[in-house]
């Protein structure tokens, strides 16, 4: 396939599609947020907190620190988790088959509600998460899951294709 012929990829977003793109920009965007760092220095003061209360006998102090350490690292993501779901449900593009059609133009986006085209020039970056894709265009990003390419070698041209054109924006 070379760079010039039109890449088109399709699939249908249904559930399993918005959690595997829940999973994906939440991996994404945590191991690339500063915040991430922020609240590693407050898990690690609440650990400590644990520690100096059951030494103290503080069990006011203890109970504190451990349920906001149980939020940290249990509830939270569930929280965004059941955000996104909730999101999905009530997304008009909900069970959409969705279709892309990319060249050396840009992006045409279709499904059941209309038909968008990003430039490349309009795309800040494509990220690569997983197996799956991200497309951003601030403040949006789209997603595309690898089942959307029909094949390894339309997925690499793709990639290719969208190296080459965010590299002209750059230069």
């Amino acid at each position: 396939m070379s760079d010039t012929e039109k890449i088109t990829l399709r699939y249908r977003y249904d559930r399993a599609n918005a959690l595997r793109l829940f999973e994906s920009s939440y991996r994404y965007l945590f191991t690339r947020s500063y915040r991430r760092y922020v609240g590693w220095l407050f898990v690690a003061l609440l650990q400590f907190g644990v520690v100096a209360a059951l030494k103290q006998g503080r069990f006011g102090l203890m109970l504190f620190s451990s349920i906001v350490l149980v939020y940290w690292y249990g509830i939270k993501k569930l929280l965004a988790k059941r955000r996104a779901l909730a999101s999905y449900e009530h997304s008009p593009l909900k069970e959409s088959l969705i279709s892309l059609v990319v060249d050396e133009k840009g992006i045409r986006i279709s499904h059941d509600k209309g038909e968008t085209f990003w430039r490349w020039e309009e795309i800040d970056d494509i990220v690569d998460a997983g197996d799956d894709l991200l497309i951003y265009k601030q403040p949006l990003f789209y997603y595309v899951p690898s089942t959307a390419f029909p094949s390894l070698e339309a997925k690499n041209a793709f990639k290719r294709l969208a190296k080459k054109a965010l590299a002209k924006q750059v230069s």
